[in-house]
């Protein structure tokens, strides 16, 4: 049994020491995080992929018009030989056919073909669509990148002002707590009635139960930025930076100034890529009314046996080779191909359409964020400013109640009256921050790729 024990031990620590090393420990500014997430988000990571695919639909889109070169072999046992029947008049015979086996049992083909394309109008536009593509993916890179960038410091926020609400909660039930038992020791010495006991206590029981309310709202926001990160849920988060600190590098940003063109967007940038390659089909369909002109050439070499002796090196072998050119000349399609110019025409009139709109919504929602900007601002400075009256207003009349001189209804409107104002405050630089984030969101300039 001891042996089991040890065992048993054993295998405890073996895993508690794995656990433990799957966990790891992380330290982030703001921007250390954004710069993390860049290398392990995983929609990042994704969409680093699809310029990886561009890449190779490029290459694969050249290798078109290049040398091509394949080769064959083919190898035929005739188990039966075909047989064909010759009148005998052929043999001076008449009346008495004659049945005669043409061939061999064993043959062998062998050969190499070549082609080159020549001119090709489908070829040059499938060049030139290949390489939209790619700077369409880069756009697109881009593109997720600046929403990752939105989600990691929007999560950030999120934690840091749950953060905060938790240590507001903590601090003040502190003070209760305090300012219940000493009124509890008053109590039992006959200087204090029950009322105020219980009215502190109440205090103390919803302040605690906020307290497990938000613990596990900070797990959660904590979930949502290891997600968006990159990290495992077992991974550990501490976050270096503060809101103070944050809000004053938004402040100083000076992004209220700043000039919105619609050009610059990334989602314009994206959107203009998408119209070129519109177009390019509309190239692409009329090429369909211009020749092709390809040359090819053939190399076959085979070998006829009664016996399988390819590998004879006295065999014969019989060569044979041929070089053509070819053109293909469209003539008539009955419509076809004007039909299918058409819908491509109509696709691009349809992209316009969506081009048009995108401009105008870009313009309002960047007249809408930068307007929820400035009064987030001007609501932060306000609730700035009821924060510290509240949190003095409280303070004031704890003392009050110590000294005698305030009731314990004075103590829980005052305190009910800190810990609103200090959620608005809370709510107000979060709303603040992620105003500033949209902003920026909207004037990041695109990549010219």
């Amino acid at each position: 049994m001891k042996i089991f024990n040890k065992i048993i031990l054993a295998i405890t620590l073996l895993f508690t020491m794995e656990c433990a090393s799957a966990q790891n420990t992380y330290q982030f500014s703001l921007q250390e995080a954004i710069d993390y997430a860049m290398e392990n988000n995983y929609d990042v990571i994704y969409s680093e992929k699809n310029i990886e695919a561009a890449k190779q639909q490029m290459r694969e889109a050249t290798a078109f018009g290049l040398p091509q070169i394949n080769g064959s072999i083919d190898y035929t046992d005739n188990i039966a030989l075909p047989t064909s029947v010759i009148p005998g008049d052929f043999f001076g015979t008449p009346g008495q056919d004659t049945e005669i086996q043409f061939g061999t049992k064993y043959n062998m083909n062998a050969g190499l073909f070549a082609s080159q394309l020549l001119f090709s109008g489908k070829y040059i536009v499938g060049l030139q669509t290949a390489k939209i593509f790619m700077e369409k993916a880069s756009i697109d890179f881009f593109k997720d990148k600046v929403a990752v960038r939105q989600q990691v410091a929007n999560s950030y926020y999120s934690v840091l002002s749950t953060e905060e609400a938790l240590w507001v909660i903590d601090t003040t039930l502190a003070v209760t707590q305090e300012l219940a038992e000493e009124t509890r020791m008053t109590y039992d010495v006959g200087f204090a009635e029950e009322t105020d006991v219980d009215q502190l206590e109440l205090l103390v029981a919803d302040l605690e139960a906020s307290k497990i309310y938000i613990k596990n709202q900070l797990g959660i926001t904590h979930a949502f930025l290891k997600f968006y990160l990159g990290l495992s849920d077992q991974d550990t988060v501490i976050l270096k930076d503060n809101m103070e600190n944050l809000i004053d590098l938004r402040k100083n940003s000076k992004i209220i100034s700043r000039h919105f063109n619609y050009n610059e967007n990334v989602d314009y940038a994206s959107l203009a890529k998408q119209k070129e390659i519109r177009w390019m089909q509309v190239k692409l369909e009329k090429t369909n009314y211009m020749p092709t002109l390809a040359a090819n050439i053939n190399v076959m070499t085979n070998a006829q046996r009664d016996q399988w002796d390819f590998f004879d090196p006295g065999g014969i072998w019989y060569t044979s080779s041929a070089f053509g050119v070819s053109l293909q000349i469209p003539i008539w399609s009955s419509g076809e191909r004007d039909a299918k110019v058409k819908q491509a025409k109509i696709a691009f009139d349809q992209i316009t359409v969506l081009e048009d709109q995108l401009i105008t919504t870009l313009k309002l929602q960047f007249q809408t964020a930068q307007n929820e900007y400035i009064n987030a601002f001007t609501v932060y400075k306000n609730k700035e400013k009821a924060r510290k009256v509240a949190e003095k207003i409280f303070t004031t009349t704890s003392v009050k109640f110590t000294e005698g001189m305030a009731s314990s209804l004075d103590i829980l409107n005052t305190q009910n009256q800190f810990l609103s104002a200090e959620q608005d405050y809370i709510n107000a630089a979060l709303s603040l921050l992620k105003a500033g984030e949209e902003l920026e969101k909207l004037l990041t300039k695109s990549i010219n790729p």
